[in-house]
């Protein structure tokens, strides 16, 4: 059996999202595939490229690792998983939501369970916009308590820029900057300004200028690196919209070429950085 998962953008409304405000997110063609099959020894077998390989036995229950919490969540069967994906793990772009996204498919498990295997990962209770989106497909509207709300944005062509810097504490660590911003600086006042850009940009759509307003705002929270603002420099130079995207301090920023050529032009300018080309996912998980 093989499931894929696409990964997933952040267009507006990084953090706010987390105070109860709307985001606008996105599906995108880069995929996590998971491939199950049986094992013949009582244990769950995870294989992923580099990055994970782990052995749980399942005669022994006193195992706390991600694996065997994973395990009692889905109330899995000796097995064994294999992982490839084209998301970089610590990305921003939903690495760990697109795997608890399609192994709980796999598993036929719902999305709230995908939702706790995501906060493993993560190491605290997230909003749940990654595993919704990925789950969804498509451009979305996002809000806790409400349901997901696919929407139309004329969104051609992505490109997406590495920085090449990855967050030292996770997502967390970025939430927890965003915290001390909102309770000792001017945080609140950031992200309901957010938020109403996020607003616009729903209605508006692409407008540059709300894009460059949004990245100088989450530069505001302190989630910015030097090598994620120089990438934005650089867009901003040629006159293409582009802002970080996910929780912050490294991963991936986003730009908004206007066509095909535009977007080659861009790909040269940002020759020191890993850029890679994308669309949207209209699908989300599915059996392939």
């Amino acid at each position: 059996m093989f499931i894929r998962a696409p990964a997933k953008i952040i267009i507006s409304g990084e953090h706010s999202v987390v105070y109860g405000h709307k985001a606008l997110c996105a599906a995108i063609n880069k995929y996590t595939t998971i491939k199950i099959h049986p094992n013949q020894t009582n244990s769950i077998e995870i294989k992923w490229g580099n990055d994970w390989h782990e052995v749980l036995d399942l005669n022994s229950n006193n195992s706390n690792s991600q694996l065997a919490q994973v395990a009692r969540i889905l109330n899995m069967r000796p097995q064994i998983i294999e992982v490839e994906s084209e998301v970089p793990i610590s990305s921003g772009l939903g690495s760990s939501a697109s795997y608890a996204v399609a192994l709980t498919k796999a598993m036929n498990g719902s999305i709230d369970q995908a939702i706790d295997i995501e906060n493993i990962f993560h190491g605290k209770r997230g909003s749940g916009l990654d595993v919704q989106v990925t789950n969804h497909g498509g451009i979305c509207v996002f809000q806790i308590g409400k349901p997901i709300q696919q929407v139309n944005l004329p969104i051609q062509n992505l490109l997406l820029i590495d920085s090449g810097d990855r967050k030292q504490k996770g997502t967390e660590g970025s939430i927890a900057k965003v915290r001390n911003c909102v309770e000792h600086k001017d945080g609140r006042q950031i992200l309901n300004r957010i938020s109403e850009v996020t607003e616009q940009i729903i209605k508006e759509g692409l407008v540059k200028e709300l894009i460059y307003e949004n990245h100088d705002l989450l530069n505001r929270l302190g989630i910015c690196t030097d090598r994620i603002n120089d990438i934005i420099r650089i867009c901003k130079n040629e006159n293409i919209p582009a802002k970080m995207t996910g929780a912050g301090d490294g991963g991936f920023c986003i730009a908004f070429p206007k066509d095909e050529q535009e977007s080659e032009y861009l790909k040269l300018k940002l020759q020191d950085y890993n850029t890679f080309k994308a669309t949207i996912d209209l699908e989300g998980c599915k059996i392939i």
